[in-house]
């Protein structure tokens, strides 16, 4: 009866018994001593552990265990006699019933901590973008993200358990799903940003001279990890730039007619974000449309977003020229086309060689 009994809560914990199979398996239990107590507590402890995703892991396991069940009973059938059901019989069924029982709750409680073990020390989940195209993925919540070129996020085994944690490294635009109980928190090497629900884009690729969150919508809570005491609040429409791996401000030198003006760059500027009327999205995300876009940049900073784009390095022979600043937006444009267009408004000579290319 023993093995009857576990073959048929086997099928129901699975989903996969019949009606008849169940009514047999209420009545097997009502005529038992233990009622219907571990049968409960055996789903209570199922449900819980599917709660996400069905876990093949998990599933195997549980395989496993239902056939250590079958052949124990084996064993203990080939190695007894039938006998007569006597009182003492009787005693040593209960006995038998509920040490299968304890067996069984333990087994599903390793189950339990061996998946949250492997959850915690489980591999990270990586995503790379192509140096020359962007990604979507979706999270285990339904969050979406955009990576642009070159781009890599990584969460752990564990999101979404207590925080949804990822790692960025270079830009990406998220629409993250709402969950006041799990806190989605992206981190990069100069940033951490916490939201609830939002759009928002960041970028922070290595190589820049500054990262940037911009926000589309919601609120954000944002700390400089430079300076993590300090936490910063951004609303819809603001965004949040960086000075990376340089003192709180540098001094570069503006020209005004004859005159040369020091001016001081801080290591924290807020500013609004940049939205033309014709645009869908603002400047700052405009590459989810596969558009370069640049409001008042400095050149240095928009080498940086030609160099991805078109796979390509760009040396500035004259350190004056960073400096300058443009407006524009490319999309279909050839690199050349793209220096001729910003030649039109600023002078400027460069060569092409091979795949690298000289401003001077």
């Amino acid at each position: 009866m023993i093995n009857n009994v576990w073959t048929l809560i086997g099928k129901k914990l699975n989903g996969e018994a019949s009606p008849e199979e169940l009514l047999e398996l209420e009545e097997l239990l009502q005529e038992g001593p233990a009622d219907r107590y571990p049968l409960q507590l055996l789903e209570e402890i199922w449900k819980n552990e599917h709660q996400t995703k069905a876990d093949e892991k998990l599933e195997q396991k549980w395989r496993a265990f239902e056939d250590k069940l079958t052949l124990a009973e084996e064993a203990e059938t080939s190695t007894l006699s039938p006998q007569v059901d006597t009182p003492g019989l009787t005693i040593t069924k209960i006995i038998k019933f509920s040490s299968w029982f304890v067996a069984a709750t333990l087994l599903l409680g390793f189950f339990w901590f061996t998946r949250s073990h492997n959850a915690d020390n489980g591999r990270n989940n990586e995503i790379i973008a192509p140096k020359s195209g962007f990604s979507k993925i979706q999270l285990p919540d339904g969050t979406k993200v955009w990576l642009n070129a070159g781009s890599k996020l990584v969460y752990g085994a564990n999101y979404g358990t207590e925080f949804r944690k990822v790692s960025l490294t270079g830009e990406a635009f998220f629409d993250v799903v709402k969950d006041a109980q799990h806190p989605f928190i992206v981190t990069t090497s100069t940033i951490s940003i916490r939201v609830l629900g939002t759009e928002f884009n960041i970028r922070a690729y290595e190589k820049d001279k500054t990262s940037e969150a911009a926000l589309i919508r919601g609120q954000i809570e944002l700390t400089v990890l430079k300076n993590p005491e300090k936490k910063i609040i951004l609303k819809a429409s603001e965004k949040l730039t960086i000075i990376n791996n340089e003192p709180a401000a540098r001094k570069t030198v503006a020209s005004t007619g004859s005159e040369q003006v020091a001016e001081e760059i801080p290591l924290i500027a807020l500013s609004r974000i940049h939205q033309a009327k014709n645009d869908t999205l603002p400047s700052e995300a405009l590459w989810l449309e596969n558009k370069l876009a640049f409001d008042a940049e400095e050149f240095e900073s928009i080498a940086e977003k030609l160099e991805r784009r078109y796979d390509v390095t760009i040396v500035f022979k004259n350190d004056a020229l960073k400096r300058l600043r443009f407006t524009g937006r490319f999309q279909n444009e050839s690199i050349g086309k793209a220096l001729k267009a910003l030649q039109t408004t600023t002078y400027f000579h460069y060569k092409t060689e091979n795949n690298q290319i000289e401003i001077y």
